[in-house]
């Protein structure tokens, strides 16, 4: 009970013989990797968790860009508030090793190698936050803890020189590290990697981003000069050419392209695509993409909330696409509908890669057979009956089936709940559920747009497995095909930009030839020549082919609607469309759209899954329940530096629009 003075250390307290030998060092730089910003399963635009470690993922950015719905996020994607605090840390833990390990060169075994480690998550964690703001406060040195406030206020650096000590990092990275590393950390090629990428995102907002260019006392926060541009995409390229040599190639393990795709997601831990992942065990950290995303018959709870759009699948090669319009095309030149065999029969023709990103009507996943109807048509029509389009897809009717007098004699719908609805008997005596049971439902739960996604769900789970807090499939953050489209894309910005050839390769047939790498392992239509990489005039939404992904011109289109093909669900190209600074123009006045299909009652018979099977007719348009006209604020290209840090802070400078 009496006070005595103890000479023990506080146990909360790591010192550097904690710290400084190879099992502290390596559970140090686990932490340091458990909390960069890594968009992965767990990211959320919930500002109580920094934008990230959430397990309700579903607020992801994909619902802006024109990719997915889901019925908890209808409007449009707002950037997930509050990430700065969190990012200065790892970058003082990140900082603390810079410093600190060069005293332990020759006593402590690689620890050249675990500096450059740890500029690589310092390179990572400024990137992110560049991304989301322009400059920021470079800090490269530990702060001293007993320093007075105004010594630690740093103003912010301007965006250029943030990317370039970002690109330093990488390119120490690069030199100091080893060629191959554990699962989930980087080596030189995850360096060089992800130093593509952000040496594209540099070049891209030196070409791209003089409009929203915001300068102070002659600092210029947001925006690059664009003479920039060239040297930023010359160093994309290399960094890109420089992955393949670390032993990378696309997924190429099964014969069937559709499933080789989807096996890219789900065999992320032995695929020589994979890059950069995040690991995920039962014991100390999961995700539930696999309940959340899983149609609701494919897991024991919630599900239903990856709705994948029409204009996404439009994008596609293989379907019946208008090329005048790059619109699906369900009806003849006067306006009758086409009928198709079996409730997957109109992405009969539809690109593996594509078919390997959905869910695919009337295959079977988990032990069921995908049943996607939106009603059925009388059986006194005759499937060979010319029926005129119910309702206009001209991107602003809302109208409903039920006021097309046709469709309200011919056709039955039901809003009965979709599990218990009342079936449809016909003459055979087979009873038909009105309703998919699997969508598209009008209200509550199951899809809304006509397509269920796949990327990412693991099929090898049960649908009793499919529960909370279980999933344990890796993360993919950087993928060889993104390196490709990164070197692509770079290649092609030279070429249109001066530069032709670099270090001795022609700038638009390297294009031409990675772009027609992904086309190839995809099963898409390959590129002819190198000629279609060109500048004539892009296509604007509904007036040809890929016109919903916008571009300067019809072969940096082409490249972007690979990427958008190629990465959808992936959290890249909702940072593409920033980059590009496309986003307010793309997802301008923008409602979703969907696919309908009806089924012909008459000669319809059932699966052995208990499904109606027969000939269907596909109707697309606007999404009947998320038909929210969605438009990107322009302020969102740069984010809002937080209040409180500002007021802490008061070197730093807002950006506009706040």
């Amino acid at each position: 009970m009496s006070c005595q003075e103890l000479d023990i250390p506080p146990k909360n307290i790591l010192t550097n013989e904690d710290i400084y030998n190879e099992g502290g060092i390596k559970a140090y730089m686990a932490g340091m990797y458990n909390h960069i910003p890594m968009e992965d399963f767990n990211v959320t635009s919930d500002s109580r968790y920094g934008g990230f470690y959430y397990w309700g993922n579903y607020k992801w950015g994909q619902v802006s860009t024109g990719e997915t719905v889901c019925r908890n996020n209808r409007g449009i994607y707002i950037p997930h508030a509050g990430y700065w605090k969190q990012g200065y840390q790892v970058i003082r833990n990140a900082n603390v090793l810079i410093e600190s390990l060069p005293d332990y060169i020759g006593s402590l075994n690689g620890a050249e190698e675990w500096i450059a480690e740890a500029r690589f998550i310092r390179a990572y964690t400024y990137f992110y936050m560049v991304k989301c703001f322009g400059g920021v406060a470079i800090i490269d040195k530990v702060q001293e803890l007993g320093a007075t406030e105004s010594d630690l206020w740093v103003a912010r650096s301007s965006h250029k020189d943030c990317y370039d000590f970002i690109l330093a990092d990488l390119d120490y990275a690069i030199e100091n590290m080893s060629a191959t590393s554990e699962k989930g950390r980087a080596n030189k090629y995850v360096a060089a990697a992800l130093k593509s990428r952000v040496a594209l995102f540099a070049g891209s907002y030196a070409r791209y981003g003089s409009t929203y260019e915001h300068s102070v006392d002659g600092v210029m926060l947001c925006g690059i000069p664009a003479e920039n541009a060239n040297g930023y995409f010359e160093q994309a390229w290399d960094a890109a050419t420089m992955v393949e040599e670390g032993g990378f190639a696309l997924y190429q393990g099964n014969s069937d392209l559709e499933e080789n795709f989807a096996e890219v997601f789900t065999k992320a831990d032995v695929s020589s695509e994979s890059v950069f992942i995040r690991q995920y065990d039962y014991v100390n950290y999961v995700h539930e993409f696999d309940v959340l995303y899983s149609p609701p018959r494919m897991t024991t709870t919630y599900g239903d909330r990856y709705n994948v759009t029409l204009d996404w699948v439009e994008l596609f090669d293989g379907l019946p696409i208008d090329p005048t319009t790059g619109k699906l095309n369900p009806v003849d030149n006067a306006g009758n509908y086409f009928t198709y065999d079996g409730p997957g029969g109109l992405y009969k023709n539809a690109e593996p890669r594509l078919r390997g990103s959905i869910l695919v009507p009337g295959k079977t996943y988990k032990g069921v057979e995908l049943d996607i109807r939106r009603g059925i048509i009388d059986e006194t029509i005759d499937p060979s009956t010319l029926i005129q389009k119910f309702v206009p897809d001209d991107y602003s009717s809302t109208a409903k089936y039920t006021e097309n007098a046709w469709f309200a004699a011919n056709v039955e719908i039901t809003g009965d709940n979709i599990y218990s609805q009342t079936p449809l008997e016909i003459s055979t005596g087979a009873k038909l559920n009105i309703t998919g049971l699997d969508g598209p439902r009008t209200s509550k739960h199951n899809t809304l747009t006509g397509f269920h996604g796949r990327k990412w769900l693991d099929m090898s789970m049960s649908v009793a497995e499919t529960k909370l807090h279980v999933s344990t499939a890796s993360w993919i953050d950087i993928r060889y095909a993104e390196v490709l489209l990164n070197r692509a894309e770079a290649a092609l910005e030279l070429s249109q930009n001066g530069v032709a050839s670099h270090e001795g390769a022609d700038m638009q047939n390297d294009a031409f030839e990675v772009i027609n790498q992904i086309r190839s392992r995809g099963g898409a239509t390959l590129l002819t020549s190198a000629s279609e990489l060109s500048t004539a005039a892009a296509y604007t939404r509904g007036t040809g082919p890929g016109g919903f992904v916008l571009a300067p011109n019809r072969g940096l289109q082409l490249v972007r609607v690979e990427r958008y093909k190629e990465l959808a669900f992936e959290h890249k190209l909702y940072w593409d469309l920033r980059r590009w600074f496309t986003f307010d123009t793309q997802i301008y006045n923008y409602r979703r759209r969907m696919v309908s299909p009806f089924l012909f009652a008459k000669g319809a018979s059932l699966s052995s899954a208990g499904n109606p099977i027969g000939q269907y007719i596909y109707d697309i348009r606007i999404c009947e329940q998320a038909s929210d006209n969605l438009n990107f604020e322009t302020k969102y290209y740069y984010e809002m530096i937080p209040t409180g840090e500002i007021k802490t802070n008061p070197l730093l400078e807002q950006n506009d629009q706040y």
